[in-house]
Formats: structure tokens, sequence, C-alpha cells
């Protein structure tokens, strides 16, 4: 009989242990996620926020896909969006969007682009578009899609 009451006493003490574990592991503050793909602006009380602009760097071997620091992200209306090559990438990319509803000009456009690779596009109006960044201008089975929401 009193084996019994010990392996119950064992079992509740171990039933409270844990679910003092999960109730304080659960009560802190830290518990907001962050989501790497919306930048952070901050701003001074009374004064308005600036938009910052959105830097996505690309980059390829010689038989890999793509590679984009980000390839989902959100703008505002009026923010730039910089697309540059990883540093020692030499190669000649291209960037394409087909038409249809998301068709990148619609939503985006273009402002400059500099022999370096990198490229400067402003967010003109609210909506998403597609944009393809092809490694070595042609080998678009290793091309990444890059997809903006205007805001």
């Amino acid at each position: 009989m009193n084996m019994i009451r010990s392996k119950r006493f064992i079992y509740l003490a171990t039933g409270l242990l844990l679910l003092a574990i999960v109730l304080g592991g659960c009560s802190g503050n830290n518990l907001n996620p962050i989501d790497p793909q919306k930048p952070t602006v901050p701003s001074t009380p009374g004064k308005p926020a600036e938009m910052s602009d959105v830097v996505i760097t690309y980059n390829y071997g010689e038989s890999d896909k793509v590679q984009l620091s980000a390839n989902n992200i959100t703008l505002k209306v009026g923010q730039r969006l910089i697309l540059q090559p990883a540093k020692g990438l030499t190669k000649n990319t291209r960037f394409s969007s087909s038409g249809g509803p998301n068709f990148f000009g619609d939503y985006l456009q273009q402002q400059e682009q500099q022999p370096t690779g990198k490229i400067v596009f402003i967010a003109k109006s609210p909506g998403k578009g597609k944009l393809q960044v092809i490694p070595n201008t042609s080998e678009s089975n290793r091309a990444t899609d890059l997809w903006v929401t205007v805001q």
C-alpha cells in the first residue's frame, strides 16, 4: 500500500512540475514574432516615419538556381526596391516579367540600372507583381521569382 502512495506522489509531483514549466514558459512577454520580410522604420513621436529602401541581393553559381536574400516582400507606394548582385558576382543577369495580373511594371517602375548589375524600382501603385531573376541572361531553368506586394 505504501508503494502505491509513493508512485502516486511521484506522478503528481512530476505532473505539477511539467505544468509549472509549461505555464511559466508561456507567460513571458517575448512572444511577438518578428517578420524579417517587413522592414521596420524607426520613428520619432510627432514626426511621420520616412520610407526606407528595401535592398535585395541576388547570387548564383555555375549550375545552381538564383538565390535571393528575400523573395516575397511588401512595399508602400513611393518606397524604393534595390536589386543588387552579391559581392563578386560579375555575370550578366536579366530581369523579366510577363504580362498578366502579376506584371511587375503595373506596380513598380524601373528608375535606373547601373553597369554593376544594380537595378532600382519605385513602387507606384497597390498590387502584386512577379519579377524573374534569370542568370546569364538566358538560363530561365535556373531563374527565381521575386514577388513584391505594394500596399
